[in-house]
C-alpha cells in the first residue's frame, strides 16, 4: 500500500512539472561575412550561425562557423586554407544598439602549401582555442550587422578581423 501512494506521489509531481515548465524560443541567427586574417591566404568568405543559450547562463549563445579562405599564390607556391569555428559568446556590455560580447571556442583549420616549381605539398588539419571579443549593431528586429576580433592559438596561429550580417529565424 505505501508503495502504491509513494508511486502516485512521483507520478502526480511528474506530471504537473510538465505543464509548470516554462518554455522560451531562443534567437537562431544565420549569416555570413568577410574575413581578413594574418596569415596566408589572408581574405576569407564565413558563414556562421548563433543560437541563444540563456537557458544554460544569462547573456550565453552558441556560435558555429565555417570559412573558407580564398586561394592565393605567391612566388609559386599556392596556399589553401579553411576553418571550422565552434565558439561562446559571453555578452557583456548593452547600449542602445549595440551588444559587446567576449568568444573563447575551438578552432579546426585545414592548410595546404602546394609548389608547382618543385611540385611539393605540404598540408595538414590542427586544432586550436579561439580568444577575441566581438560587437553586434542591431538594424532592426530581424537583422543584425556584427563584427569580430579572434585570435587562433594553434599551429596555425593567426588573428582574424570578421565583418559580416545575420538575420534572426
Amino acid at each position: 500500500m505505501k508503495k502504491k501512494g509513494l508511486k502516485l506521489a512521483v507520478f502526480t509531481v511528474l506530471l504537473s512539472s510538465l505543464f509548470i515548465i516554462k518554455t522560451n524560443a531562443q534567437p537562431i541567427n544565420i549569416g555570413g561575412g568577410l574575413v581578413l586574417g594574418t596569415d596566408r591566404p589572408n581574405l576569407g568568405l564565413k558563414i556562421n550561425g548563433t543560437y541563444g543559450m540563456d537557458f544554460l547562463l544569462e547573456n550565453l549563445s552558441g556560435s558555429a562557423a565555417f570559412t573558407f579562405f580564398v586561394p592565393s599564390t605567391t612566388l609559386g607556391t599556392t596556399f589553401n586554407r579553411w576553418a571550422i569555428d565552434v565558439d561562446g559568446h559571453y555578452k557583456f556590455y548593452e547600449m542602445s544598439d549595440f551588444e559587446f560580447y567576449a568568444i573563447g571556442g575551438l578552432n579546426i583549420a585545414y592548410y595546404q602549401a602546394k609548389t608547382t616549381v618543385l611540385g611539393v605539398t605540404s598540408s595538414g588539419t590542427k586544432p586550436g582555442l579561439n580568444v577575441g571579443a566581438g560587437a553586434i549593431y542591431n538594424f532592426g528586429e530581424k537583422m543584425k550587422a556584427f563584427s569580430e576580433f579572434k585570435y587562433i592559438l594553434s599551429s596555425f596561429d593567426q588573428a582574424e578581423i570578421t565583418f559580416g550580417v545575420l538575420f534572426e529565424l
